[in-house]
Order: structure tokens, then sequence, then C-alpha cells
């Protein structure tokens, strides 16, 4: 995002409202954390770049800041705009690995593997990295079956942005608690949650592709 003579733009307005959007944002975050699977209406800024969408705007102007790191992948890492407004807005470092970074914005296309991102210690397990996973767009036909603390029993639900690597990554990292990558599931205007704790099994047609085979995802996860 430049001006004249390639100077660089004011960027694009954050919340209309911080204090409250702020807070209706994190509600939503906590709500999904809360309640994996399920998903939760989420309202973002009306110009954030498109490469972030209204959704994960809404979610990096509240969890990000200058005392954390992030890394930013796929188009996202690409944009300068996108660069340039969480800079603004939210102060964050922008490092150029996952392993540093608390904060991972990909889209499934380029999420790195769980493995390779920080799960904390046994010790200090809120030192790992959680995931903001951008799904728009997604159009897959994978489905979970899902356990554990905030599931009733189980529930089904699609994960149309999954691919045939996802659950083998998934089943390994919850089998690091309580170590492990949290990932948060962001559409334009919704949010849902997969904490570390969340226990998957598939349950529908098998992903197809890998993690370098288009994105498969039109909504965040549903509680069934």
């Amino acid at each position: 995002m430049t001006g004249p003579a390639g100077a660089p733009a004011i960027p694009a307005p954050g919340f209309a409202d911080p204090t409250r959007d702020a807070q209706r944002a994190f509600r939503a975050v906590l709500d999904a954390l809360a309640h994996p699977t399920r998903s939760y209406p989420l309202s973002g800024p009306a110009r954030s770049p498109a490469a972030l969408g209204r959704g994960l705007a809404a979610v990096a102007l509240t969890l990000l800041d200058e005392d954390c790191s992030t890394w930013l992948g796929g188009s996202l890492g690409a944009d300068a705009e996108c660069a340039a407004w969480l800079g603004f807005h939210t102060g964050t470092r922008l490092v150029a690995e996952p392993a540093d970074a608390q904060f991972v914005l990909a889209d499934p296309r380029s999420l790195p593997p769980l493995a390779q991102l920080r799960r904390g210690t046994d010790e200090a397990p809120h030192r790992s990295a959680t995931v903001l996973l951008d799904v728009r767009g997604c159009t897959g036909t994978a489905r979970f079956r899902a356990a554990g603390p905030g599931i009733d029993g189980a529930t089904g639900f699609a994960a149309p942005w999954a691919d045939a690597e996802f659950l083998p990554q998934w089943t390994a990292n919850t089998a690091t608690f309580p170590r492990g990558v949290d990932l948060l599931l962001v559409d334009e205007d919704a949010i849902a949650a997969l904490p570390r704790t969340t226990r998957l099994h598939a349950v529908g047609p098998a992903p197809i592709g890998s993690a370098s085979a288009p994105p498969t995802s039109t909504r965040p996860a549903q509680e069934a």
C-alpha cells in the first residue's frame, strides 16, 4: 500500500469502535475455545486488507500486540499492505520463520507442519503457538468426529479446509498435551476453534490433496 512516488500510505482504519469491537471479538474467541467446533459470529473492520479479510483482521486486532511475534504465510506474507496494516494497528513483530512465532497466520495451503511450530513445555504450555487459519473460500468434504473438554460427549463437524495431512498431524499434536498448538478457524464473519485438547476422528470422505493443494473450506467448523 503506497502513496505517490512509492511513499507509504496511511493504512486503512481498524475497528470503528476499538474498545467495544475488540471486546466483542475477544468474547467470540473465548467462546470458540470453550466450545470447540462451534461457530460464533465475528465482526471486523469494513476496510481491512483483502488478504486478511474482516474476520482475520478482527482476530488480529484483538490478539496481537507489540509484545508478540507473528509469522505470515502464503498471500498474507506476500502482501505488503497486510504487513503494514498489522504493524500500524497492532505493533506485532513479524518473524521470518514460523517456528519463532507465537501467532501463525496462514491459509490451508501455507500452513506449516504443526510439529514445526512452538508447542510450549510441560512447565509452560502457554508458550505454544496459536494458528489463525484463514478458511475463507474452501469447498472440501472432510468431516470429523470431535470429543474433549467443552464438547458434550462427541460431535460431528465439517472441516472442508482440511487436507490429507491434517488428521495425523492433529493426532500427534493432541498426544503432546499439555504442550501443543491451538487452532482458530477464521472465516469472513465467523470463528470456530480446535484447542489442543480436542480429539478428532475421520467420519466423512477422506480429505483430498496435500498442504500444497488448493484450500478446501467455506465456513469454520460447525456444531452438528
